[in-house]
């Protein structure tokens, strides 16, 4: 009698489901804002000057194809270009370890990220993709 029930209990959530056409919400999508709105970064922090230089950097780097790849800056220089995190970040252990650097994706749209009631541009995390 329970497998009955059971059974009876499923019939009836699938046919409410199917009448009401419940569908489950899409995905949501990340804010960006596009490189040219790039924030710049005011304070004394430990890759201030890198962050600075990437925002300068950008344009010429998203004209030269580069979108997708990923940047290691140092001071005001680019150091190299990789198409993986993995080629970027072993470069990054090998030459500057321990030393302030930025490692980041090159975007065209930069995502978003909301925390404690500000808004931040990628600089908050290295692990931030373009897509």
């Amino acid at each position: 009698m329970k497998e009955n029930e059971r059974e009876l209990g499923e019939m009836l959530r699938r046919d409410v489901l199917e009448r009401l056409q419940i569908r489950p919400l899409p995905p949501a999508e990340r804010p960006t804002i596009p490189y040219t709105e790039l924030p710049e970064a005011r304070s004394d922090g430990p890759i201030t000057a890198e962050w600075n230089f990437y925002r300068r950097e950008v344009g010429r780097l998203l004209a030269e194809g580069h979108e997708g790849r990923w940047v290691l800056i140092k001071g005001e220089a680019i150091v190299g270009i990789w198409d993986t995190e993995a080629e970027g970040e072993q470069v990054r252990l090998q030459r500057f370890f321990m030393q302030p650097v930025l490692l980041k994706q090159i975007c065209s749209r930069e995502p978003v990220l909301r925390g404690g009631g500000y808004q931040y541009g990628w600089r908050r995390s290295s692990s931030v993709r373009c897509h």
